[in-house]
């Protein structure tokens, strides 16, 4: 069979569409990690939109909140609550992941590790791909309470995504306002030259 065929018809990515998340949890409609990704996408275009955001800036982060769960096809959903518990856990679930896209999706490999640099450096697009994503846990939770799970945990998973989501625009604000300030002393020092 022709490469290009063997290559883009490769099943694998389709599996994150069988992976549910918050598996710990009792839930009324699964969410799987395919259709989060998707919401964090679409919630990447909210936040650049209301923060007016360059075009730039957001196509990056689109490209970071695309691969930024890929390396569960190594690992599975670990469930927020329980890395947040294993810190060490996130570690090495980064190696890991790190290494399974290094050896079978070297595609998104450098796209990943640059996220990963990002995180660390708390960049303003890592901010955003983060506000993104917990604006996806924020988005479920509330569908789940809307639909009649009342359970404490998920009372608990909504409250916790409503307290780091303001965390996360406020961290946000911080860095547009620091972006902003790198561009325009840039521009002023473009101008005297």
């Amino acid at each position: 069979m022709n490469s290009k065929i063997t290559y883009f018809g490769n099943t694998d990515l389709l599996s994150l569409g069988e992976m549910v998340r918050y598996n710990n949890h009792a839930k009324i409609k699964n969410e799987n990690v395919a259709t989060h990704t998707f919401i964090a996408a679409t919630n990447i275009f909210k936040i650049c939109h209301k923060f007016n955001i360059p075009q730039a800036v957001k196509l990056l982060a689109l490209e970071m909140v695309i691969v930024h769960d890929i390396g569960e096809l190594a690992t599975n959903d670990i469930p927020h609550n329980f890395k947040k518990a294993n810190p060490e856990l996130k570690k090495m679930l980064e190696v890991a992941e790190l290494q399974f896209m290094k050896e079978s999706m070297p595609e998104f490999y450098q796209s990943f590790e640059r996220l990963i640099r990002m995180e660390k450096a708390e960049t303003l697009i890592a901010v955003i791909v983060k506000l993104a994503d917990t604006i996806s846990v924020l988005q479920y939770s509330n569908n789940e309470l809307d639909l009649g799970n009342k359970t404490p945990k998920m009372v608990e998973i909504n409250e916790d995504a409503k307290r780091r989501v303001l965390i996360l625009i406020n961290k946000l604000e911080e860095k547009i306002l620091e972006f902003n300030e790198d561009m325009a002393k840039r521009e002023a020092e473009k101008a005297n030259n």
